[in-house]
């Protein structure tokens, strides 16, 4: 790479009308009718954060669909609970929501509380670094302007990443005309994460993040 390129600045570092937008409130919304259990989303996450083999960040779970012979795929992450269980399990308080939405993971002391108290199954302990982790939205990406890596890589768009509070905002606009639904309502947990085309059924066949097998329907890894 020669002086003249290697000087041009990077798209998060032009300054004045191109200067980096920070989102306000992340959102993401799922469409399970688009997903094509292609796996990208996962396997740029694990490339993304070095999660290890057996463990998850996000995972597409296959389901094979009642009274038919066909296969569901049904994306899964953490999601970004308003009301989240992990934070209140935590006894030191490693686990907070920030600001802008997203549930994070600071200063982890191993107690393992939170893994235990996720209803989605979305955090796991790593025993290399010692300390519980999940899917944080790629915020080193979103803070500079790039969208979450399972976002970017997905062939259909059945990943979208936006800001909740912008009306300009597709995730935001989708929100409100389409009226998206939360993984297991029932928990209460005000997630930030929605779902398009998610019947009730996928929700017992699709046990969580980590978790591959259950009796409602045959899963594949």
């Amino acid at each position: 790479m020669g002086d003249t390129e290697r000087a041009l600045p990077l798209p998060w570092e032009i300054p004045g009308e191109n200067e980096i937008k920070k989102v306000k409130k992340v959102g993401m919304i799922i469409d399970v009718r688009r997903c094509v259990g292609c796996h990208a989303c996962s396997v740029s996450c694990k490339t993304e954060h070095n999660v290890p083999l057996g463990d998850f960040r996000n995972r597409t779970q296959y389901a094979e669909t009642p009274d038919s012979n066909t296969l569901s795929f049904i994306p899964m992450i953490c999601m970004q609970c308003e009301d989240a269980p992990c934070v209140q399990a935590c006894p030191v308080g490693a686990i907070y929501n920030k600001e802008d939405g997203r549930v994070l993971v600071v200063n982890c002391e191993s107690h393992k509380e939170c893994v235990k108290a996720c209803p989605y199954d979305a955090i796991f302990y790593n025993d290399q670094t010692k300390s519980a982790e999940k899917c944080d939205m790629c915020e080193h990406r979103t803070e500079v302007g790039m969208p979450p890596a399972c976002v970017e890589v997905c062939p259909t768009e059945a990943l979208r990443f936006g800001d909740l509070e912008d009306e300009t905002d597709l995730v935001a606009k989708l929100t409100k005309d389409l009226s998206p639904v939360a993984f297991k309502a029932e928990e209460k947990t005000n997630p930030r994460v929605k779902y398009l085309g998610l019947d009730k059924w996928m929700e017992e066949a699709a046990p969580g993040v980590q978790r591959g097998d259950n009796e409602a329907g045959i899963i594949y890894e």
